[in-house]
């Protein structure tokens, strides 16, 4: 009966290949995510900001809460053609002591941000229905 019997630096080299290659493994993840982040937080080339007049000032709030949902967001984004990601970064505060919101939001082109800015005051109003009148104060693109 013949028995086989690997080399004794054998074993010692297939571990150490198996950690090189778990090592070069981790490397190449991490660099993927390192990538993907960095594409993902570049900002948009035009930025869209409007400044909108609540009355009553009471439902600054209630407005600002409606603009901030994702129906909203997904409507106005919708309407608008803007690429979904752009506008769920739309943002939307009450500006204290003041009956005013703003909104801020990023989009690919000037002339999608002109389509976003134009059909957010009326899609808001419909959404609040009787319970506040909307007016757009000031508009800037940029």
């Amino acid at each position: 009966m013949a028995v086989c019997m690997a080399a004794p630096g054998l074993k010692t080299m297939n571990t150490n290949v198996k950690v090189i290659l778990g090592f070069l493994a981790a490397a190449l993840v991490a660099s993927v995510v390192i990538l993907a982040v960095r594409n993902s937080g570049s900002p948009a080339p035009v930025a869209v900001t409007l400044r909108i007049s609540v009355a009553p000032p009471e439902q600054c709030a209630f407005v600002a809460a409606q603009a901030n949902s994702a129906r909203f967001k997904y409507l106005v984004g919708n309407q608008a053609n803007v690429k979904p990601t752009l506008a769920q970064k739309l943002a939307v505060k009450p500006i204290p002591n003041s009956p005013i919101i703003e909104a801020k939001v990023g989009a690919s082109t000037k002339e999608d941000a002109e389509r976003y800015a134009s059909g957010f005051v009326e899609l808001l109003q419909a959404l609040c229905g009787k319970q506040a009148q909307i007016t757009l104060v000031d508009k800037s693109i940029r």
